[in-house]
């Protein structure tokens, strides 16, 4: 029984034992021969697993590539871009390429056969562009036996180059605006010695909001979540840019010195309210939870970052309503930096006009109507800007010009003091002339 089944077990395995040359098996004989099927099996195994693997990495080892990824093509324009092989082919292989939409972007052939070759081949692929939009140009193989993930180009077509160009230097304008718009409120606080007007809740959610939009720009810089957002996305770019990550780190800095001079200055009866501490230990406690599924594994820092983005945006929802009420009930602006609402609406505005630009420009009227977060953000901030100007210059104008008069009187009164009990020197010169 033995013997029958070390020998059908090797025959199963589909291997054949050599025969022995004796007629008859004595045990001495049986004991090699119990051993030898199984090494030789495991040899053997081990051979067609490696002979398996090196096959298969010798199919996929070729791979195409375009010799770009992002591509700015006018309407009515057209270019052309060359497609590589970068190794060999073992089998006959069609290229498909492809678009998502026809009625933007063609390309002067859809199909290219690829036979048994060796060293590198090139193809020109003419791109025409036909409407304004995006549009991604992509590569197919069949059989899958070649690498074709990098096989794509991301085409931005559009009305015209010089909109583009206004474009960014809009976009350049309003980072600057918002970049300075904390300057005049610290600069009035100083020049008050005082932050009574300004509303602590306004200051506390800014700083929690702009803290959060840190870690979410921030975070998609580090490889490790850059590498997940990417696997997600796989032919997409990172949505943060350098621009993004200097204004919301700078945006912390700035609004740190202002809860500086909060503390510092004459604050009068003035601190954070019930309601914004109860707002902000409700999102302190969504955080935690979301730091508890962090380490539990059920979400991914990707994740984490979104939900605090998303935080970020109710934030921006809120955090003026603390100081158009203060205003109102106070009847005053007085202490609230109108500087700060110049430079926030002519950020406000401009950011808005280069969504619409850009939407003309690259018929993507979508991402302003289509993602009213966005859009609605940025119009809220400027209604609330409206709001203020409103209370400073017409509904509590009064009020702030009796301020600004008194203080000037003030002044004129410290420099005649001064003046009287510090008395300028006479000039000896002057007087032995005399």
């Amino acid at each position: 029984m033995r013997i029958k089944d070390t020998v059908g077990g090797a025959f199963f395995l589909g291997l054949q034992l050599r025969p022995i040359g004796f007629p008859v098996v004595s045990h001495f004989s049986l004991q090699p021969m119990a051993v030898r099927p199984e090494n030789f099996t495991m040899r053997n195994l081990v051979r067609v697993a490696f002979l398996l693997v090196a096959c298969s990495v010798s199919q996929i080892c070729a791979s195409f590539s375009f010799n770009t990824k992002d591509l700015v093509l006018l309407v009515n324009d057209s270019t052309t871009l060359t497609l590589t092989l970068t190794d060999n082919v073992l089998r006959n292989t069609t290229l498909i390429l492809s678009t998502n939409h026809k009625d933007l972007l063609t390309t002067n052939v859809t199909k290219i056969e690829v036979t048994n070759s060796t060293g590198t081949n090139v193809w020109p692929v003419e791109l025409f562009g036909h409407d304004a939009g995006h549009d991604l140009l992509k590569v197919d193989a069949f059989p899958p036996s070649i690498k074709c993930s990098d096989a794509f180009v991301r085409v931005t077509l559009q009305h015209s180059n010089e909109l583009a160009l206004f474009s960014v230097i809009v976009g350049w304008v309003y980072f600057v605006a918002w970049s300075i718009s904390f300057y005049p409120q610290m600069y009035e606080n100083w020049r008050r010695k005082s932050v009574v007007g300004l509303n602590f809740d306004f200051i506390a959610l800014n700083l929690v909001g702009f803290i959060l939009y840190s870690m979410f720009n921030v975070g998609l810089w580090i490889p490790e979540i850059e590498k997940d957002y990417i696997s997600r996305n796989p032919r997409g770019l990172n949505p943060v840019q350098l621009n993004d990550i200097f204004f919301s780190i700078h945006a912390v800095f700035a609004t740190l010195i202002t809860v500086i001079q909060c503390y510092c200055y004459e604050k009068g009866d003035q601190q954070v309210s019930r309601t914004a501490k109860s707002i902000m230990s409700f999102y302190g406690l969504i955080i935690a939870v979301l730091l508890v599924l962090v380490y539990l594994q059920k979400i991914v820092w990707l994740d984490f970052l979104y939900y605090c983005s998303y935080i970020k945006l109710t934030i921006t929802l809120i955090k003026y309503i603390p100081q158009a009420v203060m205003n109102y009930k106070r009847k005053s602006t007085i202490g609230w930096s109108i500087g700060n609402i110049f430079l926030d609406f002519t950020g406000g505005i401009l950011s808005i006009l280069q969504m619409i630009i850009n939407a003309y420009n690259y018929n993507d009227w979508a991402s302003v109507f289509g993602d009213p977060t966005k859009f609605g953000l940025g119009l809220l901030s400027v209604i609330f800007d409206i709001l203020f100007f409103l209370q400073h210059y017409v509904f509590y104008s009064g009020v702030n010009y009796a301020e600004f008069e008194s203080y000037n009187e003030v002044e004129v009164e410290d420099e005649v003091t001064n003046s009287e009990e510090h008395p300028k020197p006479t000039d000896k010169s002057d007087d032995q002339i005399c």
